[in-house]
């Protein structure tokens, strides 16, 4: 699923797709003992976090939506980074599929919530690019943009 996260961010479908399939047959074949969270493991919760933003950038809103859900039941709960990103590119599938107005208001929420120190980087990166993806009249962006802003 990396590579198929990587692929979508370069713009290259075909092979996202190809990866995000083969991602889904290999995790199907892994034993529990293979799908562990260590070192050599690759854990299911991993699998759907990458697969999240896959196919978020992809525009596979549908696929995406089941990838969060499964990401978000798997995340252990003091895991507030990787369910505040997932939880942005259900804001960025939202924004996607037209509903920019909540879109904005999941994004606000989900950076929002976040801890300080854990504002910066790919959390900001990727609330910052959801803002910037959302026209200047929507609702709710400009309360993202304060958040951007002040980080408060």
């Amino acid at each position: 699923a990396v590579a198929a996260r990587a692929h979508a961010m370069t713009g290259d479908r075909e092979h996202a797709l190809k990866a995000v399939a083969e991602a889904e047959r290999t995790a199907a074949r892994l034993s529990p003992q293979q799908q562990t969270d260590t070192w050599f493991g690759y854990p299911a919760q991993k699998h759907h976090v990458h697969l999240s933003q896959a196919l978020t950038h992809l525009g596979e809103t549908r696929r995406a939506y089941e990838a969060q859900r499964a990401a978000l039941r798997l995340t252990r709960s003091p895991s507030v980074m990787t369910r505040a990103l997932v939880t942005i590119d259900e804001a960025m599938c939202r924004a996607h599929d037209g509903d920019r107005e909540e879109a904005a208001r999941i994004a606000t929420r989900a950076y929002g919530s976040l801890p300080a120190p854990y504002r910066t980087g790919l959390t900001r990166t990727r609330a910052t690019a959801l803002y910037r993806s959302l026209p200047h009249d929507c609702p709710g962006r400009d309360g993202l943009a304060d958040l951007l802003t002040t980080g408060a």
